[in-house]
């Protein structure tokens, strides 16, 4: 049956009724929800414009307003998140890889690093060889975990109780070789004097998208005690119209504290949302202010 799309019309008669920023983002939602969801369909340009009617060019344009990448990009993005998962499950690489919507290892192979963070037998193995050391401890804003490898910090999280913090590291890493040590004393400390109104620098050891990690360069870049809105970090990265991928990126953030997401706050001055939660976040909002303005 052929299908005739309509256009809505207002009270007038007049084509449009509907802003055009709810259809276009109504657009952009339809795109990425039939790209999580078909993984391994063609999802090239010509085909998303066959399938929902609208210009090639038209959603290769909005999408990358609305969420700072092209929709190819995006159809990677979620692949490798559905890899994750399938070797996390144990499946065997080829059949990972081909249910995750490739059917070739070349793209995986070519720089695996930027994509899984190692190998992806590595990954599979749930980090098996890799070695994190972590340490944890009672703290203001309840239990602190700091976990590194041999390059840098990969974790730092809060929560209320320590056992959630530490089952969530092996959850992630099932087999690496994690282990509770005191040579992570020195930067656990660190992150107990920031509390306090000390600076925070350490080295990070994190893996991201391309998005992700242009995110969390800009959120290094807002100075202690300030703050700036989802929008101000999407104009600082160039993609303006990505306010929701930014808010995306600052809850991917496996490294809270050192990079900053907490100073990212609505546009209207709302203290917008935190995964460590919003009392943390008000509080460390408040003692950074705080601090810098001691003179």
């Amino acid at each position: 049956m052929r299908r005739v799309r309509t256009k809505p019309t207002s009270a007038n008669g007049n084509a449009g009724s509907m802003t055009a920023q709810t259809s276009r983002s109504d657009l952009v939602e339809k795109v990425c929800n039939y790209i999580r969801s078909n993984p391994s369909e063609d999802l090239s340009l010509p085909a998303l414009e066959k399938r929902f009617g609208v210009n090639r060019f038209k959603i290769q344009r909005t999408f990358k307003e609305i969420m700072g990448i092209s929709p190819r990009k995006y159809a990677e993005e979620c692949r490798i998140l559905l890899l994750k998962k399938n070797l996390k499950d144990n499946q065997p690489i080829p059949k990972a890889i081909y249910q995750s919507g490739y059917n070739s290892h070349s793209w995986l192979y070519d720089q695996p690093s930027s994509k899984l963070g190692m190998t992806p037998s590595s990954y599979r193995k749930g980090g098996e060889g890799a070695s994190i050391n972590y340490l944890t401890s009672k703290c203001k804003l309840g239990y602190l975990l700091v976990a590194e490898t041999e390059s840098g910090i990969c974790s730092l999280s809060l929560a209320d109780k320590e056992d959630s913090l530490v089952s969530s590291l092996f959850k992630e890493y099932p087999r690496a070789k994690i282990v509770r040590s005191e040579s992570v004393r020195k930067r656990l400390d660190s992150v107990l004097d920031y509390f306090d109104g000390q600076l925070l620098s350490l080295p990070v050891d994190v893996t991201g998208t391309d998005f992700q990690k242009r995110v969390w360069t800009a959120l290094l870049k807002i100075p202690y005690g300030e703050t700036r809105s989802y929008q101000d970090v999407a104009k600082m990265i160039g993609k303006p119209k990505a306010v929701r991928a930014v808010a995306n990126a600052c809850a991917s953030n496996p490294v809270s504290l050192i990079i900053p997401c907490h100073r990212v706050v609505r546009k209207d001055g709302g203290i917008g949302g935190y995964g460590l939660g919003i009392d943390r976040k008000e509080y460390l909002l408040a003692m950074e202010k705080s601090n810098s303005e001691v003179e």
